[in-house]
């Protein structure tokens, strides 16, 4: 009796049917990968805008504050952004005079551009390789740190009682025992086009005010993948017998004596994590810019937030 084996036609058959399965694992394999870096992308923008915000909500809820000086008060010693700056009081990092002098003005911007705001430059290049995202707008903060601190000589800091408040850096206090002094703190927020890691890579930026042998500015990286940010100030009409946001203006029509009760900040970011096939991304239009539509392996994200400003002059 003959033992009977696979034909050909049958191993050719079981071999197609093989092939079959295995493309299909495979593709089953090559979707959950891709659905996976397509959540892992989400989660990064997720991530990116989150961290953005906080950063600039913690410093625009201190935007203008003084310590124990009620908020808009002057301050001894506090210049005009252009303005030479009071001896003993200069600062060194070549950013622009009276930058961080400038305690009148505790909140400005500049409408895509690199600068302190429409009639003062920013001097000090953009890190790390002096390139700006093109028609990203500048902010600029000034307050005092949320906590007293010591005298330090070296340092900006400004002494305050509920009667006045004056610059120091040389550490010498003069306003009797009932004072506290408090760190200056300035912070220029900007979108430059590269990271510390990667060039083209965008990041949100500062330059912030430290202190050290005397008073500077320095470039520090806050948040990579943020390629665009946009600011809105949030006007009240002085007529009418509310306090509630009448209108947004970008930084470049604002009025000049008119004090913001409001910032809009919109946040562009994109994901560090490629994708394929590339994604059709929609137009956007926001604040006073437009973005067209893209095919890209990158995602991005637009998301805007609201913040009150609390302690400049007008405010209750």
């Amino acid at each position: 009796m003959r033992n009977k084996g696979l034909t050909l036609v049958e191993m050719m058959i079981a071999m197609v049917l093989a092939l079959i399965a295995i493309a299909g694992a495979l593709a089953l394999v090559a979707r959950g990968r891709a659905i996976h870096r397509s959540s892992e992308a989400v989660a990064k923008l997720e991530e990116t805008t989150d961290a953005a915000f906080a950063i600039l909500a913690d410093e625009l809820q201190l935007a203008g504050y003084l310590g124990l000086a009620k908020p808009g008060s002057p301050v001894d010693g506090s210049s005009a952004a252009g303005v030479a700056e009071a001896p003993g009081l200069a600062v060194s990092g070549g950013c622009g005079e009276s930058l961080a002098l400038d305690l009148g003005s505790v909140i400005t911007a500049a409408d895509g551009a690199y600068r302190i705001d429409a009639s003062a430059p920013l001097r000090c290049a953009a890190g790390p390789n002096a390139r700006v995202v093109a028609g990203s707008d500048t902010l600029t903060l000034r307050h005092v740190s949320s906590s007293a601190a010591l005298p330090e000589a070296g340092r900006l800091q400004v002494e305050s009682n509920i009667r006045a408040a004056r610059l120091m850096a040389d550490g010498n206090t003069r306003l009797g025992g009932a004072a506290r002094v408090h760190d200056l703190e300035v912070s220029v927020f900007y979108v430059s086009a590269d990271s510390s890691a990667q060039r083209g890579w965008p990041s949100l930026r500062r330059k912030r005010l430290v202190g050290g042998s005397r008073p500077a500015f320095q470039d520090e990286e806050l948040v990579t993948g943020v390629e665009d940010m946009q600011v809105e100030f949030g006007l009240d009409d002085p007529g009418d017998q509310d306090d509630a946001i009448d209108r947004w203006v970008t930084p470049a029509e604002i009025p000049t004596p008119d004090t913001p009760r409001a910032v809009r900040i919109w946040i562009r970011v994109r994901s560090d994590t490629a994708e394929s096939p590339a994604i059709n991304l929609p137009a956007l239009a926001y604040s006073n810019r437009t973005e067209p539509s893209v095919s890209s392996r990158h995602r991005r994200k637009l998301s805007s937030g609201v913040f009150e400003l609390r302690n400049l002059r007008g405010w209750p």
